[in-house]
């Protein structure tokens, strides 16, 4: 696609409705397809992402298709393949989602590897462990993950530390093996709690017995349901941002209050004014100054990994030091350089350069081998940030590039926008809504 131009300097100021969660929805999507009965979801985002699901559920012979706005219906009684094609299937680490649906209806189910450059690449250790402990065989070859169950059986399965996708397969897996499966440490996420209760109002048994455990009981049978996609707290957490950052002045509707409270205490502890009301969020900033506060990322009930750039970014405009210390991934930063050619004065530092004690919760980095990590942003502000070219690699950072642009002096040419429009629904419009001014490079 051709770069955009985005002009900085001007408030943000309206209404933005925020989407539904495309985390949510990719995860029901696969559900569905446990069911031979219609499942229609409601609130969905229609990203490019989404249709990539779409697709690949098609290409499988089940049945998928827009009823409306935001409204899919979909049916699983149709699938003929329990091989994914490889070229629609290695885009996404969520296409291994679709591996328990394909194991319930055929004991076996091919699932293309993530290639990297779409999104990326990660491996599925913890998925395959689990598996294994199961009982479920997992073979591979450059290109693919030959996944099969002839002798499961429920049990026990504990994570050596919690993780969503993770968390996602073995909801799914064991929501029809015979008995009971235990998940200790399990991930916390509040789009996993959308999986919960769509799997039980489709027929399934599952409940969170207490903090990070899911006990699940195996069914045979999945019904209809309806359900409704919670909104994207991330494009909350952004619009809360642009807000901020830009002294302007945004009403934020379908807001769930409940998953936003570690985003609601950081903005309580930098000083910025801010209302609920019902499933609004009003966020105003005029010439009052905002203070640094130190930030540790974590997993929920923490704050996430997915607001840990914008949040970088809204520290820069805060007065002092601040340091930011991901506790969850070790290549998060990636975006630090392009705001400090922009005039941002970040400095990443390892945890213990900074007083702070290493945290490493990947469980593929070896510290022996790689020494300890970079994973503690120091920012000082207030800063400007002038115009520049960026460039979006992925949706991980495709909002803190757009930010930086809406607040920067002059004019910044900015390609890859299309990273981030392909997770969040109608994002370059939302913002010109709001007064943004972006526009193509030769319009």
């Amino acid at each position: 696609m051709r770069p955009v131009i985005i002009e900085g300097g001007h408030p943000l100021l309206g209404t933005v409705a925020v989407s539904g969660a495309r985390n949510s929805a990719l995860k029901l999507m696969a559900a569905a397809m446990l069911s031979n009965d219609d499942v229609t979801l409601q609130n969905v985002p229609r990203t490019e992402a989404i249709e990539d699901d779409m697709k690949m559920i098609r290409a499988i012979g089940g049945r998928v298709d827009w009823a409306g706005a935001g409204r899919l219906i979909l049916n699983g009684s149709e699938i003929s393949s329990y091989e994914v094609p490889l070229e629609i299937g290695s885009r996404y680490r969520t296409s291994i989602l679709m591996a328990p649906p394909l194991l319930f209806r055929f004991g076996r189910a091919s699932i293309p590897k993530n290639k990297a450059g779409t999104e990326p690449r990660r491996p599925i250790n913890r998925i395959i462990d689990a598996w294994k402990n199961l009982g479920i065989v997992v073979e591979e070859d450059e290109k693919y993950y030959f996944i099969s169950c002839e002798k499961v059986a429920a049990g026990h399965v504990s994570f050596k530390r919690p993780s969503h996708l993770s968390t996602d397969a073995l909801i799914l897996t064991a929501s029809f093996l015979p008995g009971t499966t235990e998940i200790n440490n399990a991930s916390e996420e509040s789009e996993i709690d959308d999986l919960i209760e769509l799997v039980n109002r489709m027929g399934g048994d599952v409940a969170r017995s207490e903090p990070g455990v899911i006990k699940i009981k195996g069914a045979n049978i999945f019904k209809e349901a309806t359900m409704d996609v919670q909104p994207d707290k991330t494009e909350a957490a952004i619009f809360c941002t642009a807000a901020l950052i830009t002294k302007g002045n945004i009403v934020i509707n379908n807001v769930d209050r409940n998953v936003m409270v570690p985003m609601v205490n950081f903005l309580t502890k930098i000083g910025a004014r801010y209302e609920f009301e019902q499933n609004a969020i009003k966020v105003w900033r005029h010439d009052e100054q905002l203070k640094a506060v130190n930030l540790t990322i974590a997993q929920t009930p923490g704050f996430i990994p997915d607001w840990q750039s914008i949040a970088t970014l809204l520290l820069t405009q805060c007065e002092g030091t601040a340091y930011v210390h991901d506790t969850v991934y070790t290549d998060r930063f990636e975006y630090i350089k392009d705001l400090n050619r922009m005039g941002a004065k970040i400095e990443l530092m390892r945890p213990s350069d900074a007083g702070i004690a290493p945290v490493i919760s990947d469980d593929t980095y070896d510290l022996s081998v790689l020494g300890e990590p970079y994973t503690v942003a120091k920012t000082e502000g207030p800063v400007k940030l002038k115009s520049g070219k960026l460039d979006i690699p992925d949706y991980r950072y495709g909002a803190v590039h757009i930010l930086a642009a809406l607040i920067a002096e002059g004019r910044s040419e900015v390609s890859g926008i299309e990273n981030i429009e392909s997770h969040i629904e109608n994002f370059r419009m939302k913002l010109t809504n709001l007064g943004a001014k972006i526009w193509n490079q030769w319009e």
